[in-house]
């Protein structure tokens, strides 16, 4: 997959090999660059997962709406805002998870 970018006056193309050879915080000075998006690298990562879950079997449970607006959130902040990421599931809470909804909605 390709997926076009916008930096400056001219349109770009990220393959994913390039997304590979970056770690996070090349990723993350890409996007507050303007280098890239959010989504784009949304695309990316999803694309790569495809790939090897059916090997690896690391992903028991996507989130894709909650990454989709997370992506989409014009006001992202922080040192990695905008990089994709997998979260190890051991009762760990975030915004999305089960377990929140479970602790302000109850069973």
């Amino acid at each position: 997959m390709v997926v076009r970018r916008e930096s400056g006056s001219y349109a770009q193309l990220m393959h994913l090999d390039e997304y590979m050879a970056h770690d996070a915080t090349a990723l993350a000075e890409l996007v507050a660059r303007k280098e890239v998006t959010p989504a784009e690298l949304l695309a990316l990562a999803r694309q790569r997962a495809e790939a090897v879950n059916p090997t690896l079997n690391a992903i028991v449970r996507r989130l894709d709406d909650v990454a989709d607006m997370q992506a989409a959130d014009a006001d992202l902040s922080g040192a990695f805002a905008g990089v994709p990421f997998l979260i190890k599931d051991l009762y760990q809470e975030y915004r999305g998870s089960h377990l929140i909804r479970i602790a302000v909605t109850g069973p």
